[in-house]
C-alpha cells in the first residue's frame, strides 16, 4: 500500500456498457454500487449481483421450479453471459484469488460480454490521505470508467486479462 494513505474500505460497482442505437456512442450505466470496510463483503456483494443479473437474463435451469427436466439439457456448447456470470460467482478458487487480489490493494475488474452489451464487475480499495484520516470526511469516489484489467478471468473470451 502507498505510504501516506490508509485503506478506508472497498467500493464495488456493477456496470452495463453498450452501444446506444442510432447514435454510434457507447455508454456505461451503473446498475449498482456498494461500499464496505471488508474485501470479503465487497466480493460477496459482487457475487450476489452477478447471480442477480444472470437470473434476470436467463433463470438458472437447475434452480428454477418452472423449468422442466427436458429443458435442463445443455443445448448450446458455448457458455453464454448468464452461465459465465454464474461460473465466476460460484467458483471458490476464483473467489479466493479475487479476495487476495483486492486485499493486496489491487483493483478487480471482470468483464462478461453479452449479445448487445457487456457487464463489468469491479471492486477496488478506497484510501484516505493522512489529512483525511485525521477526521475530515472522504471525498465521494469518482465514477469509475475503467481501470487496470484483473488477471482473474471469468471463463470465456470476454474476460479482461
Amino acid at each position: 500500500m502507498n505510504g501516506g494513505t490508509v485503506p478506508a474500505g472497498y467500493r464495488s460497482e456493477v456496470l452495463a456498457e453498450g452501444p446506444v442505437y442510432g447514435t454510434g456512442r457507447v455508454v456505461r450505466y451503473v446498475l449498482g454500487a456498494f461500499r464496505t470496510i471488508s474485501p470479503v463483503l465487497a466480493l460477496r456483494w459482487l457475487r450476489g449481483e452477478a447471480l442477480r443479473i444472470a437470473d434476470r437474463l436467463d433463470p438458472d435451469p437447475y434452480r428454477s421450479a418452472w423449468v422442466r427436466p427436458a429443458v435442463r439439457v445443455v443445448s448450446v456448447p458455448v457458455p453464454d453471459c448468464p452461465a459465465r456470470l454464474r461460473a465466476w460467482a460460484t467458483a471458490p478458487d476464483r473467489q479466493r484469488a479475487a479476495r487476495e487480489h483486492i486485499k493486496n490493494g489491487h483493483p478487480l475488474s471482470v468483464e462478461v460480454p453479452d449479445v448487445d452489451c457487456a457487464y463489468i464487475l469491479s471492486a477496488w480499495p478506497v484510501r484516505l490521505s493522512a489529512d483525511e484520516s485525521a477526521g475530515t470526511a472522504p471525498e465521494p469516489a469518482p465514477h469509475r470508467t475503467g481501470g487496470p484489467p484483473c488477471p482473474l478471468p471469468c471463463s470465456g473470451e470476454g474476460a479482461r486479462r
